[in-house]
């Protein structure tokens, strides 16, 4: 079960904060893109483990940005990330998506091409680690 929200929680921060901050060791995790991002919670038996957001580029309103998945470190050996992934892309279609972008960790970079992204460009270190731009035509 999931649910969508126009803001930051408590429950997707202590997530993120959880994830990107306590394990990966990032600094600052909350930006301004927060508030303009749709933000999904994604339930495992009613507790709060995993996130996303979406947001639409400015540029170009058929493009959304899909960032920030965080799974829980004790609940990621159930197969959530590909559920939490297929949501966020569902929610992008209803709202006019016909192309999702991501920045993805390079470690995660085939999970990516799993659920239909491809890789475009070149790695690049952002965020403290390395990454790679990715992209589907939906």
């Amino acid at each position: 079960m999931y649910k969508f929200y126009n803001k930051l929680n408590n429950d997707i921060k202590h997530i993120r904060e959880e994830v990107f901050v306590k394990e990966q060791k990032f600094a600052d995790e909350f930006d301004d893109v927060d508030q303009n991002c749709i933000h999904l919670l994604y339930f495992y038996e009613n507790i709060p483990v995993g996130t996303a957001r979406i947001f639409n580029s400015e540029e170009n309103f058929e493009e959304y940005h899909i960032g920030r998945v965080a799974i829980l470190k004790d609940y990621r050996k159930f197969g959530l990330g590909k559920k939490i992934i297929l949501a966020v892309e569902e929610k992008a279609k209803e709202l006019g998506a016909k192309k999702l972008v991501l920045s993805a960790q390079k470690p995660v970079e085939e999970f990516y091409k799993k659920c239909g992204y491809i890789s475009v460009g070149e790695e690049y270190f952002d965020q403290w680690c390395p990454h790679i731009d990715m992209e589907k035509e939906i």
